[in-house]
């Protein structure tokens, strides 16, 4: 890394300043070290074909440090991989001119140049494209839709392509062949969110989810038994170390090994894992038993209240109720025994004031109530008297737990 003030080379990485102008480069190493996050993070994308997050990636890298070679070379990669030459291109020829020796961009440029009606097809193909759009505009879908199938007979890496297609078939109810088209395009990019979003659409009108292949190919890589023709296929651009064939003992030997170390591995891991969650499977399910039964010992706590309440609210109606059955009687008695009075039928009067309860009466009635008895010389129900009928009343209505 060169000091972005002087241009010196700078040596250790632990270095603050710069040690030919003093600069302090602290924010200039963090800069660096985003920007080659960055472009690992692009990098980890594009090897998925997750070329939409590749992009993302990548040019996240490029606003950090628009001289990390690397992230613009794979950028252009990654555009070409999608059908777009012109930026492909440009971001090639900007790292050409950024580094001009030593850089793979000279070689992916010599090898379009190389195979110049290749480039004259896709620039071709990209002018047509424009064209469909315009006749879609118009309203001519279906001529848009033989141009389309034109030009991905010609570029079949040209994504956007793809999603015209499919819209003019989704256009006209052709969800099947919709289907088709856009699982093509997610070979290209399977995270591409216009092709989700189309799928999604599809799945919800057809009521069939769409399952996209397993077998992805590597980065402008072809799948097993294709050949491709692309002059910057990554199988031709970076040569893949061969494997090592191993016989069929040392396999039949390792697969005993890796038998065996699994087998131990469960024992030792997982008959522990399973014996404590048998532990505390039951542990859970005494707290449970013993929550419900400090919540059933509550409610019945409850409910006793509540009778206790009950009762006692039953008798004081009970002795209101005797208290004024008691009024009435010593009302009516009291009033029959005056009449008795005023008629000198003293015989009625012992009759009628011997059922007169004396603390039920007010202050006028007690004082007539005292001259009729010193008349008659007989008295009304005592206190005593009155607590044992009470007593007797209450036991009549609630038996003998009352």
């Amino acid at each position: 890394m060169n000091c972005m003030n002087c241009g010196a080379r700078l040596g250790k990485r632990d270095v603050e300043y710069c040690p030919s102008c003093g600069f302090r480069i602290t924010i200039q190493r963090k800069v660096e070290y985003l920007s080659k996050y960055y472009y690992n993070q692009g990098l980890e994308k594009a090897t998925i074909r997750d070329l939409s997050g590749a992009i993302s990636c990548l040019k996240q890298s490029l606003s950090f440090d628009k001289n990390n070679i690397n992230a613009r070379n794979l950028l252009g990669l990654v555009y070409f991989e999608t059908g777009e030459v012109v930026a492909a291109l440009s971001e090639w020829v900007i790292s050409k001119n950024l580094q001009p020796r030593q850089n793979l961009a000279s070689a992916y440029i010599d090898k379009l140049q190389a195979n110049p009606n290749r480039l004259e097809a896709i620039n071709e193909t990209i002018k047509k494209y424009n064209h469909a759009l315009e006749l879609c505009r118009e309203g001519h879908d279906d001529m848009a839709e033989i141009q389309l199938k034109k030009i991905l007979a010609q570029n079949s890496k040209l994504i956007k392509g793809y999603h015209l297609l499919a819209f003019l078939q989704m256009k006209k109810q052709d969800w099947n062949r919709a289907r088709r088209t856009l699982k093509k395009a997610a070979r290209i990019d399977k995270t591409n969110t216009t092709t989700l979003r189309f799928l999604k659409e599809v799945d919800e009108q057809t009521g069939v989810t769409t399952r996209l292949d397993a077998s992805r190919r590597g980065l402008f890589g072809s799948s097993k038994g294709q050949e491709s023709d692309d002059p910057l296929d990554l199988e031709r651009v970076v040569q893949a170390k061969p494997s090592k064939a191993r016989s069929r003992v040392t396999f039949f030997f390792i697969f005993m090994v890796g038998a065996a170390a699994g087998a131990a591995a469960l024992w030792l891991l997982g008959i522990p894992a399973i014996r404590q969650g048998i532990y505390r499977e039951a542990n859970d399910q005494i707290v449970k038993y013993s929550e419900s039964l400090a919540s059933q010992g509550a409610e019945l706590s409850k409910a006793q209240g509540q009778v206790e309440e009950s009762d006692s609210a039953a008798e004081a109606v009970m002795v209101q109720i005797d208290i004024e059955r008691k009024k009435n009687v010593s009302y009516e008695n009291l009033l029959e025994a005056y009449m008795a009075l005023v008629q000198a039928n003293k015989e009625k009067a012992a009759e009628c004031i011997v059922q007169v309860y004396e603390s039920v009466l007010t202050e006028e009635q007690m004082q007539i109530y005292q001259q009729i008895c010193m008349w008659t010389g007989e008295t009304g129900v005592t206190q005593d008297q009155e607590r044992e009928e009470t007593t007797a009343a209450l036991q009549a209505a609630y038996g003998d737990n009352g």
